[in-house]
């Protein structure tokens, strides 16, 4: 079966998918992107991104949130736990200060978006049920990230789902059985669905979240590590990581600490200020662009130039 991106356009449009929302989530009546739309959303569109209508036709409004890592951990885990802080980064501008400042991030609060559930719970009855709903999605356009969504009850009875369960596992395993190399998360779970077939859209039962607790296939990140993309490729892919890291850290504090009234040559340090902003920003969308799930050897390469240069700069601040 081909799996290319068009066919997945297709295949995932007009289907439906389910959200349990967690209980910070149900307390402040949002809905936390993170990793639920993985793999109903086209992996070059950002979860933050995506617009999301009630049934009514109300768009959900965009908010920005705040809350500890420790409480945002689970809402994006199945993205891959190492790529937490980054998404987060990606997401808003101001994460970035906290994850290059800080040692230790589990004591901060991190900016996120979020959208506004109270369209859907406009009733006092709603409310108070507010426990035992969950959100279904209508996927609109995988491509673009457009949804229609609107609350259904919890389904408590697992064995109702077990034919759904049974058919998204053998989606997985015939995934895992017949590619050598998997590359992104994104990726493997849009194909695990479409092996599974669209009657998995139709009706889904219990939540992508819920399917990794209750099946057989519930170490996704292990099973996935264990086939993902060229080891030469991951091994840049972490060199340049922690490469970006350093470089950020070492001009953010050139930055804080340089003193004006110290300067031999004030001219000569506007520039490398000048030099410097410019270099973290573009180091910033390299930590961003490391996780695109199209990244090729050829885009490695360039941001593997990008810190030679970077390197060149900090010689001179040196």
């Amino acid at each position: 079966m081909k799996t290319g991106f068009k066919r997945k356009a297709d295949f995932f449009k007009g289907g439906y998918f389910l959200i349990t929302l967690s209980a910070f989530e149900k307390e402040k009546k949002i809905l936390v992107p993170g990793h639920r739309f993985l793999p109903f959303l086209n992996p070059m569109v950002m979860p933050w991104n995506i617009k999301i209508t009630s049934q009514n036709g109300v768009p959900l409004k965009q908010i920005t949130e705040q809350a500890h890592l420790a409480t945002l951990k689970p809402l994006y885990s199945l993205s891959g736990e190492e790529n937490l802080l980054f998404l987060l980064m990606a997401d808003k501008e101001g994460n970035s200060k906290i994850v290059l400042e800080n040692e230790s991030h589990f004591s901060h609060h991190f900016y996120f978006t979020a959208y506004d559930l109270s369209p859907l719970f406009e009733n006092e009855d709603t409310t108070h049920a507010l426990f035992n709903l969950s959100l279904i999605l209508k996927i609109n356009d995988w491509e673009k990230g457009i949804y229609t969504v609107h609350i259904k009850s919890a389904n408590k009875n697992n064995d109702n789902a077990a034919e759904w369960i049974k058919k998204l596992e053998k989606g997985f395993k015939t995934v895992f059985s017949s590619k050598k190399k998997l590359l992104m998360v994104p990726e493997v779970m849009s194909d695990a669905f479409m092996h599974g077939g669209k009657v998995l859209l139709e009706n889904p039962l219990i939540s992508l979240e819920d399917f990794f607790e209750i099946s057989e296939v519930n170490s996704i990140s292990d099973t996935i590590s264990q086939y993902k993309e060229d080891p030469v490729l991951v091994e840049k892919k972490n060199f340049i990581r922690e490469k970006t890291l350093s470089l950020l850290k070492t001009f953010t504090a050139w930055l804080e600490h340089n003193d004006e009234n110290d300067k031999t040559n004030r001219e000569t340090v506007k520039i490398l200020e000048k030099q410097i902003l410019v270099t973290k920003k573009t180091l910033i969308a390299v930590l961003e662009e490391i996780y695109n799930p199209f990244l090729t050897e050829d885009m490695i390469n360039t941001i593997l130039q990008v810190i030679t240069e970077s390197e060149k700069l900090v010689s001179k601040i040196k």
